[in-house]
């Protein structure tokens, strides 16, 4: 019984995906011409997904800005985003420096959904650390969008 069934299932699997396969393959074009096409591998591959329109130029995106702010002893990176900006507390900025640590930003405070930083958004250094370069990469929102973005760019902090 189980392998009668099971037989069943693939007959019924293997009709269908001819099917699906002969319904993809068939062209919009009068037959007389079906010949002359030939494969052009440079065509980009088509996907089953919808292309999203694109609406004006692409801009790039540094993310907000960091401001420096140190005394003596310590240095802090403060991300000073735009009014109605959120930085993504989800995945919290991280300064790549060029030795190869992962230095992450934090805050003191979320939203009730942990989702954004409420707040400054800061790394705090020794004085001595700088000056420091790297790669800082940003999760963030602008005001109105329900989509974070991530910006990625070198930066230098410091002498």
């Amino acid at each position: 019984m189980d392998r009668t069934v099971t037989v069943s299932h693939m007959r019924m699997l293997a009709v269908l995906t001819i099917g699906a396969l002969a319904a993809c393959s068939s062209s919009r074009e009068p037959a007389a011409n079906a010949e002359t096409h030939a494969v052009d591998s440079t065509a980009p591959a088509m996907s089953a997904l919808p292309t999203l329109p694109k609406v004006g130029p692409v801009e790039t995106d540094s993310g907000p800005p960091v401001r420096l702010d140190s005394t003596a002893q310590v240095a802090r990176l403060v991300m000073d985003p735009k009014p109605g900006d959120q930085i993504n507390a989800l995945q919290p900025p991280v300064l790549q420096t060029t030795d190869g640590r992962r230095l992450a930003f934090g805050g003191s405070a979320v939203t009730k959904d942990s989702a954004y930083f409420v707040g400054d958004v800061v790394l705090t250094l020794e004085a001595g650390a700088l000056p420091l370069e790297g790669t800082l990469i940003t999760s963030y929102c602008r005001a109105g969008e329900k989509l974070c973005r991530t910006a990625r760019r070198e930066v230098r902090f410091g002498g």
